[in-house]
């Protein structure tokens, strides 16, 4: 048996190199696509009048994008030694 490990050809390694990100950019869609839309989207895009069935497909996505971020920023938590970014001065109001 032959202990040497087996070469790459540079055209199997450019195979591989166009494949890897087609499978992945696969794998998101095939994820994308079984995802089902949240109750606030269902409910939003079925409160709207007049929208073709791919605009309301667009909101849905729109307001689950929006939900997701807006749980990111929700659940970021500082450490109780992090100071304000900003110190509060209070300024003197324009009334007598």
């Amino acid at each position: 048996m032959n202990d040497l490990p087996r070469r790459i050809s540079r055209r199997t390694l450019g195979k591989l190199l166009v494949t890897i990100p087609a499978a992945a950019t696969l794998a998101a869609e095939e994820k994308k696509a079984e995802k089902k839309p949240s109750d606030l989207a269902e409910f939003l895009a079925g409160r709207e009048a007049g929208l073709s069935a791919e605009e309301k497909e667009r909101l849905k996505t729109s307001v689950d994008e929006a939900e997701e971020s807006l749980a990111v920023v929700r659940d970021f938590k500082l450490p109780p030694g992090v100071a304000p970014a900003l110190r509060f001065s209070a300024m003197k109001s324009k009334r007598r």
